[in-house]
């Protein structure tokens, strides 16, 4: 019994050790680099959590960092809090208001605000979540699966333009430049659905999108279609007027 108590202890450790240096593209941070590092970008994304994190919120995690990490705008990081020994970073954790029985919590730091955006807890660990989050939220250009930078700007050029007719023959003429046509149309397509029945089309047809993919029907090729459609719709997303 002894023999199998051990190898089971000798196979958490590992399991542990090994997802806590699988994270690439993501940074440990510490009581001592987190200001100085912290201060260096336009957003950083801090996981607090456990000194050896693992399971799925710690792989949609990873999945995030491999993502995001070669944008140099913006940093994933992760912060290992004991609560035991030296207790390391618990000081830390504190000071955001954060306990053990919390993790993992995520806090997003953007340059210019005082205070962080915390990760809502009421969201799901899925990686689309924390795509949205961040576009929504950390000031830096994030191009979502199926988004096309050069229109997700002119999106929320037209989500404030008193004369979005203009900014819809702007996407028009952008559209026949484009490579990626068919997605580009989706811009257009929206644009216009805004202009004919508001603002609220782009909350409704996320809802009317997600209830199709969580009936769990389609084929994969059709649900990245959706996916991506969802993420084209984001681009027009306005925080505080328009809650995705």
């Amino acid at each position: 019994m002894n023999n199998i108590y051990i190898l089971l202890t000798f196979a958490v450790i590992v399991i542990s050790v090994t997802s806590a240096h699988d994270c690439k593209g993501c940074v440990s941070l510490d009581e001592y680099s987190f200001d100085k590092v912290i201060s260096k970008f336009k957003a950083v994304l801090v996981k607090f959590d456990v000194s050896y994190p693992y399971g799925d919120k710690e792989n949609v995690y990873i999945q995030l960092s491999e993502e995001i990490g070669k944008n140099k705008d913006i940093l994933i990081s992760q912060v290992g809090v004991q609560d035991y020994g030296d207790k390391n970073n618990e000081e830390l954790a504190k000071k955001y208001g954060i306990t053990k029985d919390d993790f993992p919590v995520v806090l997003l730091f953007v340059e210019g605000q005082r205070d962080p955006i915390p990760f809502p807890t009421k969201n799901e660990w899925v990686i689309d979540d924390f795509r949205h989050f961040l576009k929504d939220n950390a000031k830096v250009y994030i191009g979502l699966p199926g988004c096309i930078e050069s229109f997700d700007k002119l999106a929320l050029e037209f989500i404030s333009a008193s004369d979005k007719e203009e900014k819809l023959k702007q996407a028009e003429k952008l559209l026949e430049t484009e490579k990626e046509e068919t997605n580009a149309k989706i811009y257009v397509k929206v644009m216009k659905k805004i202009i004919g029945e508001g603002l609220n089309f782009v909350t409704q047809e996320v809802s009317r999108l997600n209830k199709i993919i969580k009936e769990g029907k389609l084929i994969k090729k059709k649900k990245d279609e959706l996916l991506q459609r969802i993420n084209i719709l984001h681009s027009f997303s306005v925080k505080g007027k328009d809650e995705l």
